[in-house]
């Protein structure tokens, strides 16, 4: 037997039962497109699937399935009526009966060979940056900026020195006790807050939450700088930092620590 006469005998087998191909589809969990392809002989050479679906589909139909499957195959082979099953209505196949292998759309070699490449060059471009690990706002800079300076062996030539202040930002005081207030701006921030020493404040703020703190030399690590809005002596400062998430400011000198 063909895989012609195959398709026959399943389509025949079907509607002798009385049975639709929407009844089939149902009951074996698969298309009716599929359906239709088995009772119409399939391709000329079937994969590992449409066998699967030629073996469910007879099975289901009360014929000898390792049979139809020779028969799509190019086998010959007859294709047998289990008596038992033929006198019986066919029973419904639920999901964990039978599983359908899923199909892998295998990725082109060549967008893997490109997403490779772009992987490795964006890793050199990031290891071959100089990252400082504290950026420090001095309390004694004069001028009509206070624009935080950091040591030139710590950044690359071409990385931003800092973190741009605005020029209307009033210097800090020198010498006696300075009040920070810190707030969220749009996003949660971690902050922990060492005034003189001490750790005074570490934990998170909401927006709408603030704190704030008074000495004469503070030291703040940032867990959300770009989102921390800082207010020094009362006259808002702006936001720690407009591009960075994670960095630690110092206020005023610890020369004038008691």
């Amino acid at each position: 037997m063909d895989r012609q006469q195959a398709g026959t005998a399943l389509r025949e087998k079907r509607t002798s039962l009385g049975l639709s191909l929407e009844d089939v589809a149902r009951a074996t969990l698969l298309r009716k497109s599929v359906l239709e392809s088995l009772e119409a002989g399939g391709p000329p050479e079937p994969n590992g699937f449409f066998k699967s679906y030629a073996r469910r589909y007879a099975g289901y139909l009360g014929l000898n399935g390792d049979e139809v499957v020779a028969s799509f195959a190019g086998s010959s082979a007859t294709v047998a009526v289990d008596s038992d099953a033929a006198a019986a209505q066919p029973a419904k196949l639920g999901r964990s009966v039978a599983v359908v292998p899923a199909y892998r759309k295998k990725r082109s070699l060549v967008s893997t060979v490109l997403i490779v490449v772009v992987a490795l060059a964006a890793a050199v471009v990031l290891l071959s940056r100089e990252w400082p690990a504290t950026v420090v706002v001095p309390g004694g800079s004069t001028g009509p900026s206070s624009t935080p300076s950091v040591p030139s062996d710590t950044v690359s030539p071409s990385v931003p020195a800092t973190p741009s202040i605005p020029d209307t930002t009033p210097v800090l005081p020198t010498q006696g006790a300075i009040t920070l207030g810190f707030a969220p701006t749009t996003q949660r921030a971690w902050l922990e807050i060492t005034v003189d020493g001490s750790v005074v404040f570490s934990g998170i703020l909401l927006p709408g939450d603030s704190t704030q703190a008074t000495g004469n030399y503070v030291v703040v690590d940032f867990g959300n700088a770009m989102y921390t809005r800082v207010t020094a002596n009362g006259v808002d400062q702006g936001v720690a930092s407009p591009d960075k998430t994670v960095m630690t400011l110092e206020y005023g000198s610890p020369a004038h620590t008691p």
